[in-house]
């Protein structure tokens, strides 16, 4: 090699040797398992809480606080700043609330096996920190909302089968959806028995495999989102960033209230663009939306934020 290119070859392996550095000491080990952290109002006030009656003690909260526990997704952690931003949007628009964040990045691993076992005590240990919660602090289930993506839209299901002291309030499910490939029994999907109200926003074909919630909301069909065509890259990374776009749909609901992603109830994504559909009841993907509309609902959006758009029929 010449000068230019050891000077090249240098420069890559002084890359590589920060990049190990930076990176070993988060790489997953399995040892810290669940860590769960508290915010009151803003991502940057997070404080750690342990799943004990000690910890939970300490909880700035009342029996009528209302709590939003988010869960992530496989191979993040609790400081994507999908999870930052969505914290900071909750805690403006449920003054005096308290929002949790579950964080599993120390149990994540590429084996399906030990993944789905550590999915299992993800969803164990969020169960009787919420059983705690209720014991020792006397919130009320109703007042406890979960929000999950992906991975930890499918956990969100197993922690309501797991509370033992009742049904929660509420789980969103963000394009819920389990690695490698779905589970073999019911129990271990999210569905409509998981909490008084479950809602479902389903993105990309990466969720397809969650069934039905109480309210399930299909942005733009539920598979490729408009803006992710201009990924040049194979079909995956399209689906991929479709998957993303719910939570950033998401951040943007809770952001601008209960107006946000009006959407029609209709049977199908071809019925709701060929007006086939009358559109007699429109419900809001939003915190504030209609509970007792029932069913399968819905929407477009614009291909950049803000990505909510008005319907272009009504009844």
């Amino acid at each position: 090699m010449n000068v230019r290119q050891i000077f090249v070859v240098s420069i890559l392996m002084a890359l590589v040797a920060v990049m190990v550095v930076k990176i070993y000491p988060n790489y997953p080990t399995g040892k810290l398992g669940v860590l769960f952290y508290y915010c009151t109002s803003s991502h940057e006030d997070r404080r750690e809480v342990k799943a004990t009656s000690a910890g939970v003690a300490g909880l700035p909260l009342s029996p009528d606080t209302q709590i939003s526990i988010i869960i992530h997704g496989y191979t993040e952690s609790s400081f994507r700043m999908w999870v930052l931003n969505l914290t900071d949007v909750l805690l403006v628009a449920e003054p005096g609330s308290l929002v949790i964040l579950v964080d599993y990045w120390d149990l994540v691993t590429i084996s399906r096996p030990y993944m789905m076992a550590n999915t299992r005590q993800i969803a164990n240990t969020t169960a009787q920190f919420i059983d705690l919660l209720v014991e020792e602090r006397g919130v009320r289930l109703g007042k406890i909302h979960v929000i999950g993506f992906s991975l930890g839209g499918r956990i969100s299901g197993l922690v309501g089968d797991r509370v033992k002291s009742g049904s929660l309030g509420r789980i969103t499910g963000l394009d819920a959806s389990y690695p490698w490939l779905p589970p073999k029994t019911k129990d271990e999907f999210l569905d409509a028995s998981d909490a008084a109200l479950v809602v479902t926003l389903r993105t990309s074909t990466i969720g397809s495999y969650s069934p039905p919630g109480h309210i399930d909301f299909h942005a733009n069909g539920g598979h490729i989102q408009p803006g992710c065509s201009t990924w040049y890259l194979p079909k995956t990374a399209e689906q991929v960033c479709s998957h993303y776009r719910a939570v950033w749909i998401m951040v943007e609901a809770v952001r601008d209230g209960s107006g946000a992603f009006p959407a029609c109830r209709c049977d199908t994504r071809e019925s709701f663009v060929h007006h086939s559909c009358a559109c007699e009841t429109v419900n809001h993907f939003s915190l504030s939306l209609n509970i007792s509309a029932h069913g399968n609902f819905h929407f477009s959006t614009n291909a950049t934020p803000p990505y909510s758009q008005p319907l272009e029929h009504k009844n």
